[in-house]
C-alpha cells in the first residue's frame, strides 16, 4: 500500500498544477499552508497522496540546485515514508469521484517547514544559512526605501525592519545614515550623471556592497470599525547585483489570509501607530521569500564571481563570434544580451579582464578598451 500511494503521489505531482502557498508565520517562514488535490483509488490513498504532493512542493522549495537534487535522492524515500511528521491536515475543502471510478480530495494541509529544514541540513542534503553566508563572504547589502536620500518615517520603519532582518540572518547591511552620507559624495554625484538607476549603483558600489535592494511599501486605509482601522498593504522588493546593475530578483507581498486572499491587518491606535504596525508585518512577511531567493541565487552564481557588463561597439557578427568565444575561455560564465553586449561572471577585476581582452584581440579584432562605467567596460573596434 505504501509504495502504490507513493507512486500515485508522484505521478500526480508531475502532472498537477502548482500548489498556493500561504504564509502562517510570517517571521521566520517554519510553517506554510498548501491547498492541493489528491487521487487514488480509496479515499484514505487520495487523502495520503495529497499530503505526499504537499510535502514534495515544500522540498522542491528548499533542495534547489542540481548537487542538492542528487543528495535528497538519498533519501527521498525516507522523508516521504515519514510525510505525518511534517504534515497536518488542516481542512477538507472539497471530495468526489474520478472518471476511471476513484476518489479525490481537495485539502489545506500545514507543512511544518522548519523541522523539513532541520532534517535535509542534518542529512547533509542543503547547507543551513550560516553555512551558506560563510561560505560567500556573509555579503553586505544595501537596502533603500524609494531613493536613498528618502528620509520619510515610512522610509525608516521599512528600511530598519530590512536591515535587522538581514543582521539576524548573518548578512551585512548598509546603515540608512551612511547611505545619504554617500549620496554627497563627488564620485558617486559624478557616476550618477543625474539618473536615479545609475545612483543606486554607485552608492552601492561605493558602500562596497554586493547586493542592493529597493523597497516599495503602500499602506491604504481598507476601513474602520470603532477604535480599529483596517490597512491593506503592497510591498515590492527589487534586487539587483552590485557590480552590474542587473536586477535578478522582483517580489510583491501583500497580507494574505489562509485562502490566500487579500486580508487587511486591524490596529488599534493612532494612523501613525497603525501605518508602523502594518509596515513592520508587510516586510516580515516578504523579506523570508528575497532570503530564499538570495540563497539560491549565491548557489547559482556568486560563487563562480562577480557579474559585470562587457560591451563592444561597431562589432561585427564573425567578430561577435571570436570574441564571445575568447570570453568564455576566460571567464565563468557569458550571457549574450544583443551583439556586442555580453554579461560576464568574473572572479578578479573588471580592469583585469579589460586588460586581458585588449592584449589578445588587439591585433586580431582592432579591439580597444574606451572607458570604464560603474560595473560596465565598454570597447570599440578600430581599422578592421
Amino acid at each position: 500500500m505504501k509504495r502504490q500511494t507513493l507512486t500515485w503521489a508522484l505521478a500526480l505531482l508531475l502532472a498537477s498544477a502548482p500548489a498556493a502557498w500561504a504564509d502562517v508565520k510570517n517571521l521566520d517562514y517554519s510553517v506554510r499552508e498548501v491547498e492541493i488535490v489528491g487521487q487514488g483509488p480509496t479515499a484514505e490513498e487520495a487523502l495520503a497522496n495529497a499530503e505526499l504532493m504537499a510535502l514534495q512542493q515544500a522540498v522542491l522549495s528548499l533542495v534547489q540546485t542540481e548537487g542538492e537534487q542528487q543528495q535528497y535522492k538519498r533519501i527521498e524515500a525516507k522523508i516521504l515514508e515519514q510525510r505525518i511528521k511534517y504534515v497536518t491536515r488542516q481542512k477538507i475543502l472539497g471530495k468526489g469521484t474520478t472518471e476511471s471510478g476513484g476518489r479525490y480530495y481537495k485539502l489545506i494541509c500545514k507543512v511544518n517547514i522548519a523541522l523539513l529544514r532541520q532534517d535535509l541540513e542534518a542529512a547533509k542534503v542543503i547547507s543551513s544559512t550560516q553555512e551558506l553566508t560563510q561560505q560567500l563572504r556573509n555579503p553586505t547589502i544595501m537596502a533603500f526605501y524609494q531613493d536613498p536620500s528618502n528620509t520619510s518615517t515610512y522610509a525608516e520603519w521599512a528600511v530598519g525592519r530590512v536591515n535587522n532582518y538581514l543582521v539576524r540572518h548573518n548578512c551585512k547591511a548598509v546603515d540608512a545614515a551612511v547611505m545619504r552620507s554617500l549620496r554627497q559624495d563627488d564620485q558617486v554625484v559624478t557616476q550618477a550623471a543625474g539618473q536615479s538607476t545609475r545612483l543606486h549603483q554607485a552608492l552601492a558600489l561605493k558602500a562596497q556592497a554586493d547586493l542592493y535592494m529597493s523597497v516599495t511599501v503602500d499602506p491604504k486605509v481598507a476601513g474602520r470599525s470603532g477604535d480599529y482601522t483596517y490597512y491593506e498593504t503592497m510591498v515590492k522588493v527589487e534586487a539587483y547585483e552590485a557590480s552590474s546593475g542587473q536586477a535578478f530578483i522582483s517580489k510583491t507581498y501583500q497580507r494574505r489570509d489562509a485562502q490566500g486572499n487579500p486580508e487587511a491587518l486591524a490596529v488599534r491606535g493612532s494612523e501613525d501607530v497603525s501605518a508602523k504596525a502594518v509596515i513592520e508585518e508587510s516586510v516580515a512577511g516578504v523579506m523570508p521569500q528575497i532570503l530564499e531567493d538570495l540563497l539560491l541565487h549565491w548557489k547559482r552564481n556568486v560563487a563562480q564571481g562577480s557579474q559585470f557588463r562587457i560591451v563592444v561597439k561597431g562589432i561585427k557578427d564573425a567578430q561577435a563570434q571570436e570574441l564571445e568565444s575568447v570570453l568564455r575561455e576566460l571567464t565563468r560564465g557569458v550571457t549574450p544580451q544583443a551583439k556586442g553586449d555580453y554579461l560576464i561572471r568574473y572572479s578578479g577585476v573588471i580592469g583585469d579582464l579589460a586588460d586581458e581582452l585588449e592584449e589578445r584581440l588587439q591585433e586580431r579584432l582592432g579591439l580597444s578598451l574606451e572607458r570604464f562605467d560603474l560595473g560596465s567596460a565598454y570597447f570599440v573596434i578600430q581599422g578592421k
